[in-house]
């Protein structure tokens, strides 16, 4: 949206006041929820564990004179001032971190993913909450990426590359139709469409929501939570969310899932550590809930300076389970596949003990956990992690494989300044000194470091008519679109 089209002041305080007006008996505080809803919101992203920790993160971000503050219900989240761009900085690039809105990390927090399950993401893309289960389940078992919309899924599929996952199957489905060839769940996470009116503070012009509006997003999400009760193993945990304060979205669509399944359906408390929530609601415009509704959250925007979000937690009650018989099989690859990897950069094949090798179509050879269950339908879009792209001769790596197990490499690498960072980045040729190449054997691909992480895949050309090294990034072009100017001031 144009400048020229973007609400003045008067016009937001407007828009902010019609929101609160509707939920003014909700609300404790309307002054403070009018201020805060006002304000631009703090940028918040989280280390990616498999790379680093937050303390090490905070403190590459602090080299750069971006101070970022821990968040105090979060172990593994930052955040930084309004304004801030870290979409630009080098970390992000790299896969070291993930952007995502501080109250988005909630529902995941609450579902509380274990390593080795088998979890579905019901409505996944862009992908930061496919992201958050995939690292706390430290990237093993089985995580299922679903969408509606193939389009929003390629934005998914660059995260799960970017910070190399291989625990992932991404789908394409309308959740509602969902059926039992996907197999069951110990966890699915329901992130709903909905009215959206949580996301006030980041839309430039929000559009006033109507009753009829909330009244057709409640009947896809009762739909879309009915099918995740039906897919959910006995015992297992659903989370409902949705990023809007009406109550027919949220609550109402809780409580009919709830009749509809007695005593197979329960409510837990959807509540955190150190997380400011209000408990779920009674009553709306002549509609009783059940006192059980107290364990639901609405998180208000002025509680901690977030968005607006609403989440529930339900579990299904303790039985027998059956076999699925439903996963969509692979042979597995020989670990010959391995060798541009391991020859090249001398990575141990101990570092791959954690993968199995498989082909998808004819382009690549895939890095899966071992115990990867994917659906037999809807058929995987994509697989664990491109490794091996079979086409390229010879064999390349992919860059997805370099950035997972890049610090592995024993030769055919090299520490990259900042300024060559930030060429290589964005796909630009870097001149190599030759002190940089006391690990390298020669022309060939070789990987690309930065301040002790992987930054990516290059190719190492030495020229015949002069001693000029040079090495050629080979960033892909959809992450050097990203890349912009990723050493412009994060608060710029």
């Amino acid at each position: 949206m144009s400048r020229a089209t973007a609400p003045t002041v008067i016009e937001r305080a407007a828009q902010a006041d019609a929101l609160i007006a509707r939920y003014a008996d909700l609300i404790a505080d309307p002054s403070q929820l009018r201020e805060t809803l006002l304000q631009p919101l703090p940028v918040v992203l989280w280390a990616n564990p498999l790379r680093l920790d937050r303390q090490s993160l905070r403190m590459l971000l602090l080299e750069d004179g971006f101070a970022a503050e821990p968040l105090p219900w979060h172990p593994l989240a930052l955040r930084l001032p309004p304004g801030s761009r870290p979409g630009r900085h080098w970390t992000f690039l790299a896969g070291l971190n993930r952007i995502q809105e501080e109250v988005s990390m909630v529902p995941v927090s609450l579902l509380d993913p274990q390593p080795g399950e088998r979890i579905l993401d019901l409505c996944a893309a862009p992908g930061s909450k496919t992201a958050q289960i995939a690292v706390a389940m430290d990237d093993t078992g089985t995580l299922v990426a679903n969408d509606s919309k193939r389009g929003r899924v390629a934005g998914l599929r660059q995260m799960i590359k970017r910070l190399g996952l291989v625990n992932c199957s991404v789908t394409v489905r309308d959740g509602q139709g969902m059926d039992s060839r996907a197999g069951t769940f110990d966890r699915i996470l329901v992130d709903a469409p909905c009215s959206c009116e949580g996301t006030f503070r980041k839309i430039t012009r929000p559009e006033m929501v109507t009753d009829e509006v909330r009244r057709r997003a409640a009947l896809v999400q009762r739909r879309l939570l009915r099918r995740a009760v039906a897919l959910t193993r006995p015992g297992g945990r659903i989370v409902y969310s949705t990023c809007t304060f009406a109550p027919e979205e949220n609550e109402a669509v809780v409580d009919a899932i709830l009749r509809e399944h007695g005593d197979n359906l329960h409510l837990r408390p959807a509540a955190l550590p150190g997380l400011v929530a209000s408990p779920g609601i009674r009553h709306w415009l002549g509609r009783r809930f059940p006192p059980e509704m107290h364990h639901c959250a609405r998180i208000w925007p002025h509680q901690q300076d977030t968005g607006g979000f609403f989440v529930a937690v339900l579990e299904k009650a303790a039985g027998p389970r059956s076999e699925d018989g439903a996963c969509f099989n692979h042979a597995e690859e020989p670990r010959d596949w391995l060798r541009p990897l391991t020859d090249r950069f001398a990575i141990p094949v101990s570092a791959f003990d954690g993968v199995r090798l498989i082909r998808r179509g004819n382009r690549h050879v895939h890095a899966l956990t071992p115990d990867h269950q994917a659906p037999s339908a809807p058929a995987p879009e994509m697989l664990g992690l491109p490794l091996i792209r079979r086409k390229s001769l010879p064999l390349k790596p992919t860059s997805s494989a370099v950035l997972r197990w890049g610090m592995q490499a024993q030769q055919n690498w090299l520490e990259l300044d900042a300024d060559q960072r930030d060429s290589f980045l964005r796909r630009q040729t870097v001149v190599v000194r030759t002190g940089q190449l006391a690990r390298c054997t020669g022309p060939g691909y070789a990987v690309a470091r930065h301040r002790d992480h992987v930054l990516g895949l290059g190719q190492l050309v030495y020229d015949r008519e002069s001693p000029t090294v040079r090495l050629l990034s080979l960033v892909p072009k959809a992450w050097a679109r990203d890349a912009g100017e990723s050493a412009e001031n994060l608060a710029d």
